[in-house]
């Protein structure tokens, strides 16, 4: 909305009128770097009558104070903000925060009237850090279940993270994201893909970071570890468990009988050491 301020002059019995308004644009900023909010002056008389800006303040939608007031080239209240200049009413934010975001409402006061409710808006971004990627467990059994987890933070807003294998098929209808706020306002993303049965002919696997406007921020590959050989039985080995020894490719089941028997008479010796 642009209020537009009409005052009238007398000259030679003669009245005139005049249109003074401010427009400004969406500004988008950088989380911690400095964003211009872009305004002019729009009037109806000629570019020779120089408009001096004596006064101004910006009010954030849902608070009652303004965020920051300047007048007499004395600035109060955020000082982050500060006006370009006395003949430019466009704006400056300095290390901007996802806490700036949000519509503001903008009054300047000038030598040819009051300017009020003028408004802008303000978006803010962050871009997400390269993602990790890792598996459980993190050595794979072929044709076994296997997880992967693809982690990003550092981001603003919200965005997404897709799953990719080798032959570029996406498999992220298969996977669950988890969004979390940190104490900065910035963003965690973290996604895990679970396959019940995985196929070594997928690797690699990639997990791309796309941003809100579904952008590649950034993306991740991993290649399986997987367990080519059946594993020792000795019992100090980590893979004999609950009865169930996993064997690479192969896990000892009950088409083995001898194999379970030792393993559960070796969990017996070992219960009465």
């Amino acid at each position: 909305m642009v209020l537009y301020v009409i005052f009238t002059s007398v000259c030679f019995g003669t009245s005139a009128k005049f249109l003074i308004s401010v427009e400004c644009q969406h500004a988008v900023g950088v989380i911690g770097r400095t964003t211009k909010i872009s305004c002019s002056i729009k009037t109806t008389f000629g570019s020779d009558q120089k408009i001096i800006i004596s006064a101004a303040s910006a009010t954030k939608r849902g608070e009652t104070d303004p965020v920051f007031w300047f007048q007499n080239d004395v600035v109060k209240g955020d000082h982050r903000f500060k006006l370009a200049s006395k003949n430019d009413p466009s704006l400056l934010l300095t290390d901007t925060a996802v806490s700036d975001e949000g519509q503001y409402d903008y009054t300047a006061v000038t030598n040819r009237g009051i300017i009020k409710d003028a408004t802008f808006r303000i978006s803010v971004k962050a871009k997400y850090n390269p993602p990790s990627i890792s598996t459980w467990p993190v050595k794979i059994v072929e044709g076994g279940p296997a997880d992967f987890y693809c982690n990003s933070s550092g981001g603003y807003p919200a965005g997404a993270i897709h799953w990719f294998d080798s032959t570029n098929t996406n498999w992220t209808m298969s996977a669950t994201l988890e969004v979390t706020e940190r104490e900065d306002q910035l963003l965690e993303m973290s996604s895990k893909l679970t396959f019940t049965s995985i196929d070594s002919s997928w690797e690699p696997i990639r997990c791309v970071v796309l941003n809100s406007k579904f952008v590649k921020e950034g993306e991740s590959t991993i290649h399986l570890m997987r367990i080519d050989e059946c594993p020792s039985l000795h019992p100090s080995s980590p893979h004999l468990s609950m009865g169930m020894v996993t064997l690479g490719s192969c896990t000892a089941a009950p088409e083995h009988p001898i194999l379970l028997v030792n393993v559960f008479l070796w969990k017996i010796q070992l219960q009465f050491q």
